[in-house]
């Protein structure tokens, strides 16, 4: 016969195994079913986290949105995690079927979210401020309008809450870091006296050639013409003072090209007094860099491309193929 203080230890070892398998079995069954089992949305969703939502606002708007069963669950599995869950402040992707483990490392992790806005080439900044003012992912106001040709075309990436001045100021020191680059590799011989000279020469190669192959060569035309003392006689500069969206659809007239602005290279000799418009990394480097040529002048040949001339003579034949083109275009 057992003893009884053994048979205490035995049924005691027997209940705690007992404890220990339907404890183990449990956490393994809401491992399973609950924390690592699909979530109920569908798609991917975005969701934001607010700087100060508790965790009883957390789990009522992750039930709203439709990522987790029970708001319980919730509840229970951050309890469970302890430390290892602090919801961060940001806005967080939470792929389709995503499990509550996952919604909660996504959540605890910090990395929020990256959203992009690509800004083209040869907008100016007033259109850029436009484009930025009318996306209300981003917070706060620009105040004024940067200086023209101050913003650098690219895509850029930010996060929820972003303040426009930021993605602004953003886009400013990437062209101010551009620039110097392609200042401090230019080419010998350049009628520049500054920096500023080379971002407004850029400018204008950006509003004249809609093709990068072709950028040097504009840019070697513009050159030379400055060296000769000629001017620049750029189409886009004449029509830089009035409203872009008119600009870009009108027709320029003998009377344009008589206007005196400061910006008229009709009418004005050297450089225009400010950039036209905010050109891209090719145009600033063609600026700086352009070709080895003898071109003088150029035109459209219709195509979306140009014709090159070394001679006025030949410019003007150049000028009948467009013309021509362009009526046999209407006809």
């Amino acid at each position: 016969m057992i003893p009884t203080p053994v048979r205490w230890l035995l049924w005691s070892v027997v209940v705690c195994g007992i404890i220990i398998a339907i404890t183990t079995g449990g956490l393994w069954t809401w491992r399973a079913h609950v924390l690592e089992s699909p979530g109920p949305h569908t798609e991917d969703v975005l969701f934001v986290v607010e700087a100060g939502n508790g965790h009883a606002t957390l789990r009522y708007r992750l039930k709203s949105a439709g990522v987790i069963h029970q708001t319980y669950h919730y509840d229970a599995a951050r309890i469970m995690a302890g430390d290892q869950f602090v919801p961060k402040a940001g806005e967080y992707l939470l792929p389709a079927s995503s499990s509550l483990k996952i919604v909660m490392d996504i959540l605890h992790s910090g990395r929020s979210f990256q959203r992009r806005i690509t800004v083209v080439e040869g907008l100016r900044s007033s259109e850029v401020v436009a484009q930025i003012a009318a996306m209300d992912i981003l917070i706060g106001d620009i105040k004024t309008i940067p200086e023209e040709g101050s913003l650098l075309p690219e895509t850029y990436f930010f996060t929820y809450n972003t303040k426009r001045s930021a993605l602004i100021a953003r886009m400013q020191d990437v062209m101010a870091i551009t620039l110097a680059e392609a200042w401090a590799s230019r080419a010998d011989g350049l009628p520049y006296n500054r920096m500023e000279d080379a971002l407004i020469m850029a400018s204008i190669i950006e509003k004249e050639s809609s093709k990068a192959s072709e950028r040097r060569l504009v840019a070697a035309v513009l050159v030379n013409r400055l060296k000769k003392g000629m001017r620049l006689q750029s189409d886009p500069t004449v029509v830089y003072d009035t409203d872009p969206k008119i600009s870009m659809s009108r027709v320029i007239t003998k009377s344009d090209l008589k206007r005196k602005t400061v910006w008229n290279t009709y009418v004005i000799k050297g450089l225009p007094k400010t950039p036209i418009a905010n050109p891209g990394r090719d145009s600033i480097l063609a600026a700086l860099n352009p070709a080895k040529s003898d071109y003088l002048y150029f035109v459209s040949d219709g195509k979306g491309g140009l014709r090159f001339a070394k001679t006025l003579d030949a410019h003007n034949r150049n000028v009948r193929l467009f013309r021509q083109f362009q009526r046999a275009a209407k006809q």
